[in-house]
């Protein structure tokens, strides 16, 4: 028993030592070099212990550190996050490694207006359209960006990104069978809308367009999908707009006969005004005149002999 006890008061200045963390005014001094941009900071909570796979010791500890940023341009941000320690063993000191910032929010910005941000995103589309879809070549029409389902946003704790919750209506190009069937998938997408500061304003600067169902579908004939732009050649202005992709010779697709298929007997019934049921004053007068002309019998004067 004596030797039990006198092992345990041996190791335990070992311990002592090992266990001893870095005082606060250290871990703020660590955390300011570390970030470079701080201008306050506090120290919350106590030490978490954490052990790390392949160690039988505790390897690693945590502290909370709650800090302000140095203003730009009048804007600053309220960051918290964690002054993380290592060591190499157990009875080994703490050393430094990172800051990691668990959640921001920022001080000083003007927020943006619903109209504000819907005409910041249709600048980048003009702009740079691959920057909100991913593939340009299938892209044929954009209707509209709006917030059917409301003005609302969430805010990323780590980064302090606003994220904002859209909807894009737009047209998409696609082949379903061959031989040919096809035409345009209208979808009413959710757009995700990733609000940064950039310099002393808010923008939209990041895009993520998510999954929905077709709305409709306008079957198309091959040659008219064909002929049918997207934004992969024509610039973003002449495929925007809630009109839609109906007519003109510069889309190739025309508002009348976009999803119709002529065949020949189609195309022979709306051309001849007899099967069509439309009245054609020429036709009628000819065929007038011939009937008035079979049944006019000449005057004959006199007898008629038969032998």
């Amino acid at each position: 028993m004596k030797t039990i006890i006198f092992n345990f008061l041996l190791c335990l200045p070992i311990c002592l030592i090992g266990q001893s963390f870095p005082s606060d005014s250290k871990v703020i001094e660590d955390v300011k070099k570390y970030h470079g941009k701080i201008a306050s900071a506090k120290v919350q909570n106590e030490w978490k212990l954490e052990r790390e796979s392949g160690y039988n010791f505790s390897n690693m500890a945590k502290r909370v550190v709650a800090a302000t940023t140095i203003k730009e341009n009048g804007v600053s941000k309220n960051i918290i996050g964690l002054a993380i320690y290592v060591r190499g063993g157990a009875g080994e000191g703490w050393n430094f490694s990172r800051y990691f910032v668990t959640s921001s929010e920022t001080n000083g910005l003007k927020g943006l207006s619903e109209e504000q941000l819907i005409a910041q995103v249709i600048a980048q589309l003009k702009k740079d359209p691959g920057r909100v879809f991913t593939n340009l070549q299938d892209i044929a029409w954009v209707y509209d960006v709006n917030f059917a389902n409301g003005f609302k946003h969430e805010v990323d704790k780590r980064s302090g990104d606003l994220i904002y919750k859209a909807q894009i209506e737009y047209e998409l190009k696609k082949i379903d069978y061959y031989p040919f069937e096809g035409g345009l998938n209208r979808f009413n997408a959710p757009l995700e809308i990733y609000v940064r500061q950039v310099g002393s304003e808010l923008r939209a600067d990041a895009f993520s367009v998510g999954y929905a169902e077709t709305v409709k579908k306008t079957p198309m004939t091959e040659k008219q999908f064909n002929a049918c732009p997207t934004l992969k050649e024509k610039p973003f202005e002449e495929l925007y707009g809630l009109q839609g992709p109906v007519s003109g010779s510069d889309s190739g697709v025309n508002k009348e006969s976009i999803g119709q298929k002529v065949t020949g007997n189609e195309n022979k019934s709306h051309n001849d005004p007899k099967d069509s049921g439309v009245k054609n004053e020429n036709t009628e007068q000819k065929a007038t005149g011939n009937e008035k002309k079979s049944l006019k019998l000449p005057k004959v004067k006199g007898t008629i002999k038969l032998f």
